[in-house]
């Protein structure tokens, strides 16, 4: 399958886990979808329609050199994503998927963990709901934290997906 615009402001690319869905607006990247969340897709690639020319070219551009990110990172020749993001959120989300951004490639981090970094070290399960709420997952990499206890807890496009992360990354998964 090879990348098709199929809205302005969104792009279609080919993964090994199926098609993903990309959308933008010019400020930089606000959604990836999994070909599993149609619902979700077609809604984001309804809210992201730019309608000027410029838009529509910066848009493009943005989509093409994530596309082309997300290759390398599949191919194992990428591990840190150099996007610009439009991710929206409440300053809290954005605070997590920030911190999520900091846990290295082929690393795993428990949600327990997160919530310390962000400063919030109670609030694992507020933590937990912010990862789930992620728009950007694999480019904002959700799928590297787990439950304390080395048990992968959840993922929005399903356990195997995480699963199959995890594994192009090499990350060693341990039960306590």
């Amino acid at each position: 399958m090879s990348r098709r615009l199929v809205a302005e402001g969104s792009l279609v690319v080919p993964s090994p886990l199926g098609p993903l869905l990309l959308t933008a607006s010019p400020a930089g990247l606000t959604r990836l979808c999994f070909a599993g969340q149609a619902g979700v897709c077609a809604a984001a690639a309804d809210e992201n329609i730019a309608t000027p020319e410029a838009e529509r070219r910066e848009c493009g551009q943005l989509l093409h050199l994530a596309g082309e990110q997300l290759a390398a990172y599949f191919a194992g020749r990428l591990r840190v994503f150099a996007l610009p993001l439009d991710e929206g959120g409440t300053s809290f989300q954005r605070q997590v998927w920030q911190a999520l951004r900091g846990i290295p490639y082929g690393r795993t981090c428990s949600y327990a963990e997160l919530a310390a970094a962000v400063g919030r070290p109670r609030a694992c399960r507020a933590v937990g709901n912010a990862n789930g709420k992620n728009p950007l997952p694999i480019v904002t990499p959700c799928h590297r934290v787990i439950h304390a206890d080395g048990g992968l807890g959840g993922y929005s496009a399903g356990l195997s997906v995480k699963r199959f992360l995890l594994a192009l990354e090499g990350a060693v998964l341990r039960r306590a």
